[in-house]
C-alpha cells in the first residue's frame, strides 16, 4: 500500500495540484488510492483464466478467505501480479493526467 500512496502523491504533483487544504488533499489521495486499488483488483481478475476467476469469486464469499489467501491464489494461478499492477498503474496515471488537458 505504501507504493500506492507514493504513486498517488506523485500523481498530484504531476497534475500540478497545489494550494489545497490538507484535509481535502488527504481525502483526494484516499479516493485516488481506492480507485487505483479497485482498478488493479479488476485487472487481476481479468488476467485470471475464466475457471480460476469463477473459483476465486466463490472463495471471496467465504468470510474466512483472507486477502493473503486471495493473493496466494492469484499467484498460484500463474498471474504476474507485479506486471498487471504496474500496467494498471500506468494506464491510471495516463487517464488521470489526460483528464486535465
Amino acid at each position: 500500500m505504501e507504493e500506492v500512496d507514493k504513486f498517488v502523491e506523485q500523481l498530484l504533483v504531476d497534475k500540478g495540484i497545489k494550494g489545497m487544504d490538507d484535509e481535502v488533499r488527504a481525502e483526494l489521495k484516499r479516493d485516488l488510492a481506492q480507485r487505483l486499488m479497485d482498478e488493479i483488483d479488476r485487472a487481476v481478475m481479468y488476467a485470471l483464466p475464466e475457471e480460476k476467476a469463477i473459483e476465486l469469486s466463490e472463495k471471496l464469499d467465504d468470510e474466512n478467505f483472507t486477502t493473503e489467501d486471495a493473493t496466494k491464489f492469484v499467484q498460484e494461478s500463474g498471474v504476474d501480479m507485479q506486471r498487471v499492477s504496474v500496467e494498471t498503474m500506468m494506464r491510471f496515471r495516463d487517464l488521470y493526467l489526460e483528464a486535465s488537458e
